[in-house]
């Protein structure tokens, strides 16, 4: 079984690291609030680290980060849709889906590096 393309495009543009997908899963696991100490243990993180990680996701409309706590909550039907989707093939295609975050994230890093590069019609 392999990732749809839709859920593919997803994966790059919303999950910026496993990290990521990692705390967006384990929110989403028992829809209650984690504490940032409960999270970053589970991560093997420290409290700060989780709630940066959080921080990211409520950017991106999956989660809310209030006070000291952090809480899966998709600011749409399609998200909790994608995130659905993506949790179950995550347990299926693990490979998969972490190759594909990994090379989202080295595809980012060239095309940065290339701003730098000199060029001979400079």
């Amino acid at each position: 079984m392999s990732l749809s393309p839709d859920l593919r495009r997803f994966v790059v543009a919303t999950i910026p690291s496993v990290s990521h997908l990692e705390a967006l899963l384990l929110l989403r696991s028992t829809g209650a609030a984690w504490t940032l100490e409960q999270l970053g243990a589970r991560l093997y993180l420290p409290a700060p680290s989780a709630g940066q990680l959080v921080d990211d996701l409520q950017e991106r409309g999956l989660a809310v980060h209030l006070g000291d706590n952090a809480q899966y909550l998709p600011k749409s039907e399609s998200l909790a849709q994608a995130v659905d989707e993506l949790a179950e093939m995550y347990g299926r295609c693990l490979i998969e889906v972490t190759q594909l975050i990994h090379s989202a994230n080295e595809r980012k890093a060239l095309a940065f590096a290339d701003a730098f590069l000199m060029r001979k019609d400079s």
